[in-house]
């Protein structure tokens, strides 16, 4: 497959958010905890919508956070 928005699933019966992660190779659980939230958002009971938008706010905001800590270690 060439396209970069695209995996080969066909050996999975069904495949999850978690898999989905691992495919993609998303490097870190505060992008995986933001993407998530955003494919579920409204979906685990009783949190909303925007409750769970609000979650994956932040945690991109806490990753971006780390990023800039690691730089300025250097």
């Amino acid at each position: 497959m060439s396209n970069i928005y695209k995996r080969d699933v066909s050996f999975l019966e069904s495949i999850d958010v978690y898999r989905v992660l691992e495919l993609y190779s998303v490097p870190d659980s505060m992008a995986w905890h933001a993407i998530k939230k955003l494919l579920c958002a409204g979906q685990r009971g009783n949190k909303d919508y925007e409750w769970d938008i609000r979650e994956a706010i932040n945690s991109l905001e806490r990753e971006l956070e780390m990023i800039s800590e690691v730089k300025n270690e250097r």
